[in-house]
């Protein structure tokens, strides 16, 4: 995504030339790098040039922002559902989720749909006749602009729209905006209809047709994200209090119960139906929960303010540690950034170096040229795994240097065999659990015995 961005950016242009997901998010990332082109941050040279850190770092702050603004918009809307301690508790436990926390330090569309959906619920809750279900209606348009799954937003807003006054108007008002709003920034799909066609044709294909590419095929989604996705991204302490929440919600059932439960159900039947179950997929159902959470003080009214702190800071220290956990791991250096120092300190320049993609610490102008195909611009082409070099070659049959890698997606044994073993762990690593289908080489939870991102690496060169 940030290599489209920065050709966007560079060329004044609004067409990504991707159609795997609709444009906004694109745009969004684009404005980011122009703006720091503007200001002399970013100096749009791709990622062939000398360091291309401040283009991943000016995308990489939209996903921040987005966070940010989220946690704002979750308390606001937990605050309007149910009032008392309900914002400041849910706004807190989606603060310290461990995959909300992780999913925004990348550049993906993942959070900025999630803004838009949290900013759709808020709105709904908050709209007292068809012009503030439009105003909802209008996020959860732009909430789709940026990602197709980021439709769902208009659940829970139809929902609230049903029950208010003059309902079908509301509703009406809520359809025709996000209509409206996805359309303004959607316009490029007309530009290349049979690419977007077969976009959401491979995004479907992949979601419900085929098994992952990637390990053992994991449980359906509607059996993994509920199990084993949502208890650590969103923190055991904080699920839990979601769950009760939940329960509540379904015995309660009030206007913003009705709407928060089906947006969750329904989203989890719809996404969960397939095995791709990537854990940055549930992100979406974050909000939800956490407001879900904050409602579960019904459970307690008369509870004192001074012990439902208590109660809910103990609720939210399973999700704090496992956010600074990978806060800290992040800030150390990856075992592809050790591999590429050790490589060019040692390795003679022209080698060739064999390794799988992404365990690469670098690509070559080869990898770029068979990458021109698929991104449409040289200056897109150039963001790959690792750092460009002009000193080695990199393939992936055949090297005199041979680099070796555990996964993806975990951390385990390298490769055995003669050579230099750059471990990303000691101890125990076994008990840590992955993301079943990334290759980020981080654990979500068990980080004792972690040292760093990245795989385990096995090095060799000719003897």
């Amino acid at each position: 995504m940030v290599g489209r961005a920065v050709r966007m950016a560079a060329e004044g242009s609004l067409d990504p030339l991707f159609a795997n997901y609709p444009p906004l998010a694109f745009d969004l990332f684009a404005l980011a790098e122009r703006a720091g082109a503007t200001l002399g941050l970013v100096s749009l040279a791709g990622a062939a040039g000398p360091d291309p850190s401040s283009e991943y770092l000016a995308a990489r702050l939209v996903s921040v922002l987005s966070f940010v603004l989220t946690t704002v918009l979750v308390g606001l809307a937990a605050q309007r559902a149910y009032s008392g301690l309900a914002g400041p508790a849910a706004a807190l436990l989606f603060s310290v989720a461990p995959l909300a926390v992780r999913q925004a330090h990348f550049a993906t569309t993942d959070f900025v749909q999630v803004a838009f959906l949290a900013g759709a619920l808020w709105a709904a809750l908050r709209a007292a006749g068809w012009r503030g279900f439009a105003a909802a209606g209008a996020l959860a348009g732009l909430a789709a602009a940026s990602k197709y799954t980021g439709g769902a937003a208009i659940l829970p807003v139809a929902v609230l729209a049903l029950l208010a006054p003059g309902r079908w108007r509301c509703l009406g008002a809520a359809a025709a905006a996000a209509a409206i709003a996805f359309a303004l920034p959607g316009w490029v799909v007309l530009l290349h209809p049979g690419d977007y066609a077969g976009g959401v044709g491979f995004l479907f294909s992949r979601g419900y047709l085929h098994p992952p590419v990637l390990g053992a095929e994991p449980p359906i989604g509607i059996v993994f994200h509920p199990t084993v996705t949502l208890p650590f991204g969103l923190g055991l302490g904080a699920y839990a209090l979601a769950l009760a929440g939940l329960a509540v919600a379904v015995w309660r059932r009030t206007p913003a119960d009705l709407a928060l439960a089906s947006y969750v159900f329904v989203y989890l039947a719809v996404t969960g139906a397939g095995h791709d179950v990537l854990f940055r997929y549930a992100l979406p159902l974050l909000p939800a929960l956490a407001v879900l959470a904050g409602g579960a003080a019904r459970l307690r009214p008369g509870l004192k303010p001074a012990t439902a702190a208590a109660l809910l800071g103990l609720l939210a220290l399973p999700g704090l540690y496992a956010s600074v956990e990978t806060d800290r791991l992040l800030a150390t250096a990856d075992t592809r950034q050790l591999a590429a120092q050790w490589i060019q300190d040692n390795v003679p320049e022209g080698a060739e170096i064999q390794v799988a993609y992404y365990a690469q610490p670098f690509f070559d102008q080869r990898e770029v040229e068979a990458n021109l195909k698929l991104s449409g611009s040289r200056l897109a082409a150039g963001f790959l795994q690792g750092r460009y070099t002009s000193r080695y070659l990199v393939s992936e049959n055949g090297g005199q240097v041979v680099v070796a890698a555990s996964g993806p997606p975990d951390q385990g044994p390298a490769p055995a065999g003669p050579g230099l073993v750059i471990k990303a762990y000691h101890g125990r690593w076994s008990a840590s659990v992955y993301d079943p289908l990334d290759a980020f080489y981080l654990p979500i939870w068990g980080f004792e015995g972690i040292d760093r991102p990245g795989p385990s690496l096995l090095i060799q060169t000719p003897s």
